[in-house]
């Protein structure tokens, strides 16, 4: 079980180590840019959803998001009504990368790996380096992947690991693991990529998952939370509001966790990874259409806990 574990920890190293190069990758777009469209498209509601959604995909960060919205309303560039739409789009769009995932793409790992290496180390342009470093960040997470999965073989058999499995038959045990997970890397991706492994291999069912997914969503807001004890009040709302969107949708979530498990196992009966990676997508999109039309009611109550 040791050298199991051992592997499956050198595969979740190798793919943060992965996510650490794509995302270096896409930063290349800078935080001055994205500050300039955030500024532009932030008037209207359903423009900063979308801007908030297409900015994640490009930086993979929600958390980065959410910091480049605290930081622009302590300049006094953004104020929480502008800045909603942008945190709802960034937590949809955080959603998409672990969807890639559940697509059966090692096959092209190598390749991906050898070309980025090739463009990445090459002395002709940055450009080339950035699309490089992107190819090579991917293919590593995919190897990151593969080796996961690979290490959990031998822990199907290990009785020791079915009595770890026991402790995630509470809910709150799960959100608790899924806070402390996403504080630990702050990253949920990462979380929810180590799920997706574990549901295919039938280490953890998917209703043990979804309340871990429901703690990395909450876990992964404490970078914003942090960054808000040094700023304004119009700062400090938008990590209020960063959290709270991740609580709400957690509560609303968690009494129908079994009706949630059979309607993921129904929009996709084969594929436990694809399974998983629905439930972070479904969980973050049906909790905006939920609260966006109680938004005025949370903004008052946030405008109270602030103002205090």
């Amino acid at each position: 079980m040791v050298i199991s574990l051992t592997y499956f920890v050198a595969g979740i190293g190798v793919f943060i180590w992965g996510i650490f190069t794509l995302t270096k990758g896409l930063k290349a777009f800078s935080q001055q840019k994205i500050s300039q469209i955030i500024n532009k498209f932030a008037s209207n509601l359903l423009k900063s959803i979308i801007i908030g959604f297409v900015i994640t995909l490009i930086v993979q960060s929600s958390s980065m998001v959410a910091v480049i919205a605290i930081t622009m309303a302590g300049a006094e560039l953004l104020n929480l009504k502008s800045a909603a739409g942008i945190i709802i789009g960034s937590n949809i769009g955080t959603t998409i990368a672990v969807q890639l995932y559940a697509f059966n793409l090692f096959k092209i790992a190598p390749y991906l790996v050898f070309i980025g290496s090739l463009l990445h180390f090459q002395n002709y342009g940055d450009k080339l380096k950035i699309v490089g470093r992107v190819l090579l960040g991917f293919g590593l997470v995919l190897y990151g992947l593969k080796t996961m999965e690979l290490a959990t073989i031998p822990l199907k058999k290990n009785s020791n690991f079915d009595l770890i499995n026991a402790n995630f038959s509470n809910p709150l045990w799960g959100i608790v693991v899924g806070i402390i997970t996403a504080l630990i890397l702050q990253s949920s991706n990462v979380g929810i990529a180590t799920l997706q492994v574990l549901v295919s291999s039938q280490l953890i069912t998917l209703s043990q998952a979804l309340p871990i997914i429901y703690g990395l969503n909450i876990g992964t807001c404490s970078e914003a939370i942090i960054l808000s004890f040094s700023t304004n009040k119009e700062g400090k709302k938008i990590a209020l509001f960063n959290i709270f969107f991740n609580i709400v949708g957690t509560i609303l979530f968690l009494p129908f966790t079994n009706f949630f498990t059979e309607f993921l196992k129904f929009v996709s009966p084969y594929n436990p990874s694809r399974q998983v990676a629905n439930a972070h997508t479904f969980f973050n999109l049906f909790s905006a259409v939920l609260i966006v039309p109680f938004l005025k009611q949370l903004f008052a109550l946030i405008d109270k806990l602030v103002n205090k």
